[in-house]
């Protein structure tokens, strides 16, 4: 019970000094995406192709601020995913100990692919849908700080999302899933998909969540082959390292 009791500390005291480092590391990095942060709002700006508006004296500072904060989370995710590498995973299977880069590597990648298919292909898509509702009438007034919001939390969802194929891969590996999960599952993945779109999706127009639902199905095929893969990869490996059986022991 105390040998528990000391681990449980132990792992505490581990995660508390990795937290810490993580906070300093995106206060440091809010603070110096702050002098860079009209310069980020420039390049979301093009997708609206208008000028964005303030409704109160402090919500220009306020856009700004909590544009940095955006990007600033998205700097600290390598720093934060090489440290859960490090102090949760390795020590739990030591054998992927010469993984480590190349996991945060492809975990990089996966997190822009997901940013530049928001950027390019979803963003341009929703913000041209609602804006495409004005008339000679009715002009729409953008807020700097929703707009801001809204790009920041689809383009961080759909990078996020798109580490499922990695996580999944890692999962066949240590035998937690297999293929026949996703199989007798694909209904209820398309349920849980179109919720999940629907509370990441800042807006409540069924257009831009079914435009957030169809990457995230994607992504659930794209992970059942890669189980699938790895599954049929392990499998022969698994019967030849199998013991053999004792000399006189009777044929199974």
């Amino acid at each position: 019970m105390g040998n528990k009791v000391t681990t449980i500390i132990s792992e505490v005291e581990k995660a508390r000094k990795g937290i810490a480092v993580c906070a300093v590391l995106f206060l440091a990095l809010a603070f110096l995406c702050f002098v860079f942060s009209e310069r980020v709002l420039l390049v979301l700006v093009r997708l609206l192709g208008k000028k964005l508006v303030s409704y109160s004296p402090e919500e220009g500072f306020i856009a700004l601020a909590s544009l940095s904060l955006y990007c600033a989370f998205v700097l600290t995710l390598p720093v934060a995913g090489y440290l859960l590498w490090r102090r949760l995973i390795l020590p739990r299977v030591p054998a992927w100990r010469r993984w480590g880069g190349p996991v945060i590597a492809v975990a990089t990648a996966l997190f822009a692919c997901g940013v530049l298919l928001g950027y390019f292909v979803l963003l341009p898509a929703g913000i041209g849908f609602l804006v495409g509702f004005e008339t000679r009438d009715v002009r729409a007034l953008i807020s700097a700080k929703k707009f801001i919001s809204f790009c920041g939390t689809m383009l961080i969802a759909l990078g996020l999302s798109f580490e499922a194929p990695l996580l999944a891969f890692f999962l066949a590996k240590l035998g937690w899933l297999r293929p026949a999960f996703f199989r007798n599952r694909w209904r209820h993945a398309i349920l849980i998909c179109t919720i999940l779109a629907a509370v990441i999706t800042p807006t409540p127009d069924v257009y831009n969540m079914t435009l957030m639902a169809m990457p995230l199905l994607g992504l659930y095929f794209v992970s059942f082959l890669v189980v699938h893969v790895v599954s049929a990869g392990t499998a022969p490996g698994r019967a030849a390292s199998a013991d053999p059986p004792p000399p006189g022991a009777p044929p199974s």
